[in-house]
């Protein structure tokens, strides 16, 4: 077995300054695939993109690594990855670093949380 394939996602969205360090720190321990949505998605929840088509694209960041951006949410995120865009099934989903704290109340319509929980789920440690 190869190193571990870890989905990283947040609700900040991609170019977020915590996604981007953390991306980064997770490349020390396995395999990162990135997917996060094209904007922010805080205080998201679980939402689901419904009324519209999701759209999934390849994306160069500023330092040459290549992450998948989608206009669905964090849950969206897990999902789609899970149905097969991934390059395998994650071993683990991370999702963060938020730019807010997700204390108290807040965790039951954080984004982040909810990415988690999607992952939760199905079975795959979050």
């Amino acid at each position: 077995m190869g190193e571990p394939l870890i989905l990283l996602t947040n609700d900040d969205g991609y170019l977020a300054p915590g996604l981007l360090a953390l991306r980064e720190e997770l490349e020390e321990v396995g395999e990162v695939w990135v997917l996060a949505p094209d904007r922010n998605w805080s205080a998201a929840s679980r939402t689901r993109v419904f009324h519209k088509p999701l759209r999934v694209s390849p994306v160069r960041l500023p330092d040459g690594v290549m992450v998948h951006i989608t206009n669905g949410s964090p849950s969206d995120c897990v999902s789609l990855a899970l149905l097969g865009l991934a390059p395998r099934r994650p071993d683990v989903v991370v999702a963060g670093i938020n730019a807010g704290a997700n204390l108290g109340r807040d965790v039951t319509y954080s984004g982040t949380v909810a990415a988690a929980m999607e992952a939760a789920q199905e079975g795959i440690l979050a």
